[in-house]
């Protein structure tokens, strides 16, 4: 029971270097805030790669089955 008792108000108390510890961590999260502008651009240009990749294999499909159909008949 007092090894209980003990465990939780140590996690009660904190030491002044964690307190100093943690202001730091919160400064250093501020500062690594992303700019939405760059993820809308990162967004914009993997949907334009997706869209050109599935133009280019639809393309490709109905290339292959003109040349196919063209050979054959």
């Amino acid at each position: 029971m007092s090894t209980e008792s003990l465990n939780r108000t140590s996690d009660v108390i904190k030491d002044p270097s964690q307190v100093i510890n943690t202001r730091v961590n919160i400064d250093v999260l501020k500062q690594k805030r992303t700019c939405i502008h760059t993820l809308n651009k990162r967004l914009h240009s993997a949907k334009r790669k997706d869209k050109l990749r599935n133009i280019a294999i639809v393309s490709g499909i109905f290339i292959s089955a003109g040349l196919l159909s063209f050979i054959a008949g």
